[in-house]
């Protein structure tokens, strides 16, 4: 679910216990400064100038195998990975079965989307008959930011995906 900006960034703000009497954003753990750009939606991160070197930091350091960043006060899941866009609705994600080109349902996000409601029967002719049944398949798209942490403020949840392409 996603949330707005302000709402994300309020949320995060009061969770981490800055206010204006107190802390400071530029005062909170590197894992904090994480969080309050990841939240951000409307502009994203990118369009906030505090937060870009923040996260090309984190980028650098998760493309050198280190892990996400802790923020104590924060509620952010470990780092997770999708490589496929979803299918569209009504079609199931499947994986071809290997050999016979029938698909299999994938629990685990197959790379083809299928419509498990249309069964195609097609026979290749020979003596035995040859005949199999299968479901339409097209290849899912690949995610151009597949990386993702789930970002929880005030009992909303906010999927952040991003890339580590480049860093």
């Amino acid at each position: 679910m996603r949330v707005r900006s302000g709402l994300a960034i309020a949320g995060l703000v009061a969770l981490l216990g800055f206010s204006a009497h107190g802390a400071r954003a530029q005062d909170a753990s590197f894992g904090c400064k994480v969080l309050l750009c990841a939240a951000a939606t409307a502009p994203s991160w990118s369009g906030i100038p505090y937060c870009v070197p923040v996260m090309q930091q984190l980028f650098r350091d998760l493309a050198k195998g280190r892990g996400w960043p802790s923020c104590p006060e924060g509620h952010a899941s470990g780092l997770g990975y999708e490589r496929y866009e979803p299918c569209p609705t009504g079609l199931t994600p499947v994986e071809p079965d290997n050999g016979d080109g029938r698909g299999a349902v994938s629990s685990t996000g197959g790379s083809y989307c299928a419509d498990m409601s249309k069964r195609v029967r097609s026979c290749s002719g020979g003596h035995d008959g040859g005949c199999t049944e299968d479901y339409p398949m097209t290849p899912r798209p690949v995610r151009a930011e597949p990386y993702f942490v789930d970002i929880t403020v005030s009992n909303n949840t906010q999927r952040f995906y991003f890339s580590l392409q480049g860093y």
